[in-house]
């Protein structure tokens, strides 16, 4: 029987860490995409409220200011947050980056650890194979 890999409960936690991240850096992904629609679609709401000035009607000309700043208000905070997300996406990739790094440490360890398996399963049957001759001349020697 092999010796157990120590770190196998390290690694399998570092494994559901990198996988948070992953689906973190989705999450944030989708988020950011619909801020981006959100910012496009108050974009085009505003070049649908282009002003034709209209001289005989003050009062619409100034309702029609009043809704094209409203619109351009609500814009400027959609762009806000659409920023905001793409900072988000920014984090969770690095996080994601670094749970990746530490899970790919623990890899390398267990990569070794199968190596030096690997190895001391070879010396055993390489030490069992030059055993041979020399245990049939011994069993030779006593008569079995």
């Amino acid at each position: 029987m092999s010796p157990r890999f120590r770190l196998s409960s390290i690694l399998r936690a570092r494994r559901a860490q990198e996988d948070a991240a992953k689906g973190g850096v989705a999450r944030a992904r989708a988020a950011a995409g619909a801020a981006d629609r959100e910012v496009e679609a108050k974009e085009t709401e505003l070049q649908g409220r282009m002003i034709t000035p209209v001289p005989s009607d003050a009062a619409a000309f100034v309702a029609a200011m009043a809704a094209r700043r409203a619109v351009a208000g609500e814009l400027s905070l959609k762009m806000q947050k659409a920023e905001e997300a793409a900072q988000r996406v920014g984090a969770g990739v690095e996080a994601w980056s670094a749970a990746s790094q530490r899970r790919r440490m623990v890899d390398k360890l267990a990569e070794r650890h199968q190596a030096a398996l690997r190895q001391a399963d070879a010396a055993a049957d390489q030490r069992a194979v030059d055993d041979l001759p020399l245990r049939r001349r011994t069993d030779r020697e006593n008569g079995r």
